[in-house]
């Protein structure tokens, strides 16, 4: 195309500004961005989008379908491990936050299986995830190479761990073995939390939406969320647990430019292919026994509201026989939330409005009958 006839001055001057400030500026702008440079930053006067829009079409083909609106496509991130227990990617599901329902992540980047896969009160809290890391360090006799996870306080005992079992084989190699960023860098678990929110998160997700719309969970009420984590949390974990070895012991078939390995994740794991080794690194027994301090009981992220409410609610479904089924922890729920509701109206207490004052009543009721 001759696009020197195309223009009279001052825009026969346009194509070698253009092609300038692709060179100079950015190779990444747009038709407007270089209209406004060409009119705006080089004073070129008349100066039409139009006629930018021509110059840019023959210098900047392949970069104008690259930016076209419905055209853009993520370029595909080249994944790199040398083998399992290279990196481990952490992550936090909060899908079900509203509901007080928290899920945490832990899973292998080079054979792509799910190291922990836990449901809780919280994903926030520091014990808590150092809880997951320390079970998981001790179950496999050793930790990854490099811990990969988001930018987030609740990762911050983890990070402390995971450097201070590389210094003592390697310290030279510590610092750069827990690593922060975006989420784009942590692709393993964010593509497993994109899996799970289609499935099983989805599932939940109706299923109390179908609660609220009946009326029987309100979720300004802190009690309704206590009382549905006391009944749903075991099922909803023992869900996850299933979930976690159909991941595990499915088959990662091949895939067009998609790069291997292919086969189980439990087979990559412990049988990783030719070419790749078990980069797992010891950790010495004292200092997991001097890391336990730091991490919270075993039992805890499931743990409800506070003591008074656990005994409150053990009391009033002790005579009962609910299955361990989403119909038995329904019914579950609605008998505790019941209970409390006419509780709390017999003795004129107003529904709290945060869990720091239901726990204050729970207390109060503890040593009653409701």
């Amino acid at each position: 195309m001759d696009l020197t006839g195309a223009f009279l001055w001052p825009q026969s001057n346009s194509m070698d500004i253009a092609t300038s400030e692709l060179k100079h500026w950015s190779p990444w702008q747009g038709i407007r961005a270089m209209h406004k440079r060409v009119r705006d930053v080089r004073g070129i006067q008349p100066c039409y989008r139009n006629d930018v829009g021509v110059i840019m079409t023959e210098l900047d083909a392949s970069g104008l379908i690259r930016r076209c609106p419905g055209k853009k496509k993520i370029e595909r991130r080249k994944y790199f491990s040398r083998g399992p227990n290279y990196t481990w990617h952490i992550d936090g599901n909060d899908k079900l936050k509203f509901f007080g329902i928290w899920v945490h992540l832990g899973i292998d980047g080079f054979s792509r299986k799910i190291i922990w896969l836990k449901a809780g009160t919280s994903n926030r809290k520091q014990s808590f995830i150092a809880r997951y890391f320390y079970d998981a360090v001790q179950e496999h006799g050793g930790c990854p190479r490099i811990v990969r996870a988001d930018r987030g306080t609740e990762n911050l005992i983890v990070g402390q761990m995971q450097v201070a079992f590389h210094f003592r084989q390697a310290s030279d190699q510590g610092r750069d073995s827990f690593r922060v960023g975006k989420s784009v860098h942590n692709q393993r678990a964010e593509f497993f939390n994109s899996m799970l929110k289609k499935t099983w998160i989805k599932k939940w997700q109706v299923t109390f939406e179908t609660m609220m719309e009946s009326g029987i969970l309100n979720l300004d009420n802190p009690v309704h969320i206590n009382c549905l984590q006391h009944t749903h949390l075991p099922l909803l974990q023992r869900d996850l647990t299933i979930e976690e070895r159909l991941w595990n012991t499915h088959d990662i078939r091949k895939q067009q430019n998609i790069a291997g390995p292919f086969g189980k994740p439990d087979i990559l794991f412990t049988s990783p292919p030719q070419g790749f080794a078990d980069m797992l690194c010891r950790v010495d027994d004292d200092l997991l026994q001097y890391a336990e301090q730091f991490v919270c009981a075993a039992d805890e992220p499931l743990l409800v509201a506070n003591e008074a409410f656990r005994t409150i609610s053990g009391a009033i479904l002790r005579d009962t026989n609910f299955p361990s089924s989403p119909d038995g922890s329904l019914a579950a729920y609605l008998m505790l939330v019941e209970k409390f509701t006419t509780g709390l109206e017999r003795r004129d207490i107003p529904i709290p409005s945060t869990f720091a004052e239901a726990n204050k009543i729970y207390e109060l009721l503890a040593n009653e009958t409701l």
